[in-house]
């Protein structure tokens, strides 16, 4: 069984890696998200400093002023980290940003967020092998799947700091897993430090891993043995952000991360937490549901497993609940200029270990196992339309003006699949149908050119201005 194993890992390693190999990224888009986070990567690992200004990425809006200099004003520890391997990359092979752009961007890609995804896998896996239901095969493609059929697998192919605070979020659930089979300050201290890397990396998200952490060690606990477990707990979560704060001291002269110091708007108490909002986040053109069906398996599986799931669960569900309503709660723009609500990425381990929990309880049944790979086919394919831009043109809510043509195309998923087919057919039967479908044409002439000079695609620009399209709407070249 053991050797059954090694092999399937291997081969979940050898596809994800192939496909990060193929798809990930190797260039920016316009989008602060990325180039915000390389110009720290640039600046830090070629200049060995923490200001932008002089990269081939302070245009960035994603950043802000303080003592004469331009930052980034996305939390540090991922770009640092990013920084860190570049640097070595540099300092042995000469590669860099200037002469070396697209291979530059796409190693830190391929490196953070393709290895990324293969540790969720890996991590997925094994956590689910010590369930004693289902078959070793089953384990492996629901650990896959994970990594393939959600916006896990969207935005593995760019550098972002939601697929890392995802695999924090697990590495904390194994955690408490092991201080139940075995209750070690070395277990406790390991949930709390995984806690802390998510807050690193998502601060609400990491928030909520705390208090999780925190109160799943107390309730795991031996009976009048709490003290010194939840106290390493308490000390190494704090140790964790003692160190992204002195980073910020380092980095800035002051402690305070700059994205919560020069916040323009992405937060905003009851701003835009109404029924529509939560509605279109949760199950219409930005929702965790409508792309990613698998996941309403959640409710029927927490319910029906209510008896029996341990306390690693309820505390990976209580994260991934409370993150949920802060972010439909305290967030007003529907995650910007991206695909889907990104925001929930890091809860989505914690819910799929919960649904493969359910399913490996079944008895094997084509009846059931058909609609459940049916779903995972629907997540396949938005995931996969993600893949093309995760961080791409989209409707921001509020911050979108009224007339915009990203108020006729909504749906990340259709824009991105209109501008992906648009690239290689423009003529083609599917680009013409989603055309006509829109029903819009000068809404769709205007995504599409607004998309290609985000994606710095000059040869899409020229590849439009000849196309039927611009004909039709009289454009000229």
């Amino acid at each position: 069984m053991r050797k059954k194993a090694r092999r399937l890992q291997y081969a979940g390693i050898v596809f994800l890696l192939l496909f990060a190999v193929l798809y990930t990224k190797e260039e920016v888009t316009i989008s602060g998200n990325e180039s915000s986070r390389f110009g720290v990567v640039q600046a830090l690992g070629e200049q060995g400093v923490f200001y932008i200004e002089h990269t081939n990425f302070a245009s960035t809006v994603d950043r802000t002023g303080r003592d004469g200099h331009v930052y980034s004003d996305k939390p540090l520890p991922l770009s640092v980290c990013a920084a860190a391997v570049h640097g070595a990359i540099h300092r042995v092979t000469g590669i860099n940003f200037t002469e070396n752009r697209m291979l530059s961007i796409y190693l830190v890609n391929l490196i953070f967020s393709g290895g990324c995804s293969i540790l969720l896998f890996l991590l997925m896996f094994n956590h689910l092998r010590r369930t004693s239901r289902g078959r070793l095969e089953l384990k492996w493609l629901l650990a896959l799947a994970m990594c393939l059929t959600t916006w896990l697998c969207s935005y593995s192919v760019v550098l972002n700091n939601h697929t890392p605070a995802a695999l924090a979020v697990l590495c904390m659930i194994v955690a408490l897993e092991k201080y139940r089979r075995k209750p070690t300050l070395k277990a406790a201290s390991f949930a709390a430090l995984a806690a802390g890397a998510a807050g690193a990396l998502d601060i609400p998200t990491g928030l909520f891993c705390g208090i999780a952490a925190l109160v799943g060690i107390g309730l795991e606990s031996p009976a009048g043995n709490r003290l010194k477990p939840l106290a390493t707990v308490v000390v190494s979560g704090a140790s964790v952000a003692l160190a992204v704060l002195a980073l910020n001291f380092i980095a800035y002269g002051t402690p305070v991360p700059l994205y919560v110091a020069g916040n323009t708007g992405t937060f905003g108490i009851g701003l835009h937490c109404a029924p529509d909002y939560w509605f279109q986040t949760l199950f219409e053109f930005r929702g965790l549901f409508s792309y990613q069906p698998f996941l309403l398996l959640v409710f029927p599986a927490a319910w029906l497993l209510r008896r029996k799931l341990r306390i690693s669960d309820w505390c990976g569900l209580g994260t991934a609940l409370a993150a949920t309503f802060f972010y439909l709660t305290f967030t007003n723009e529907y995650g910007g200029a991206s695909y889907g609500f990104r925001y929930l990425i890091p809860i989505i381990p914690a819910i799929w270990l919960v649904i493969s929990r359910w399913i490996l309880s079944w008895e094997p049944a084509i009846w059931k196992m058909l609609p459940v790979a049916i779903l995972l086919l629907w997540g396949a394919v938005t995931s996969l339309v993600g893949a093309y831009c995760p961080f791409c043109v989209a409707n921001e809510g509020f911050r979108t003006p009224p007339g915009h043509f990203s108020q006729v195309i909504r749906s990340p998923f259709l824009g991105n699949l209109l501008t992906m087919s648009f690239e290689r057919e423009p003529e083609g039967n599917l680009t013409r149908q989603l055309i006509d479908s829109i029903g819009n044409d000068e809404a769709c002439f205007r995504h599409l050119y607004v998309s290609a000079l985000h994606m710095r695609k000059p040869e899409l620009v020229v590849q439009l201005m000849q196309s039927s399209l611009a004909k039709k709407l009289g454009v000229s070249r």
